[in-house]
């Protein structure tokens, strides 16, 4: 077993690092998650939602991601990156495309929680 991962970024969004890779390419990782967005399409989160143990950071390569952070929106540009620590309300709300970010999360676990919907409905993801 190799004692490192080395890959190329893919030409398209995917999952780099995490618990449950979905193919070679990626890094299985209990601690470590790491999703490559390169789009020219927007998306945005499904609304605010908290990782209960976890802290994430997108870091922006281009274009812009556009987050509200417990009711203050922040455009996050290329070349810049925002950090939220564990129990911090926040949602991706719009993206200025193309893009191509980075999310991380440490640790690699399902504790993402929304603000908004019942708790029989919750996406632990």
């Amino acid at each position: 077993m190799a004692r490192y991962h080395y890959r190329r970024l893919p030409p398209h969004s995917a999952l780099l690092s995490g618990r449950a890779p979905p193919n070679e390419d990626s890094f299985r990782s209990e601690k470590l998650q790491i999703w490559y967005n390169n789009t020219a399409t927007g998306w945005r989160d499904d609304g605010p939602h908290v990782h209960a143990e976890s802290d994430e950071c997108f870091v922006v390569l281009k274009g812009a991601v556009i987050v509200d952070v417990e009711g203050e929106r922040v455009t996050v540009g290329a070349g810049e990156f925002c950090c939220f620590p564990a129990g911090v309300f926040h949602a991706v709300v719009d993206v200025q495309t193309p893009t191509e970010t980075l999310m991380i999360r440490a640790p690699s676990v399902n504790d993402k929680i929304y603000q908004n919907k019942p708790a029989d409905c919750q996406e632990r993801r």
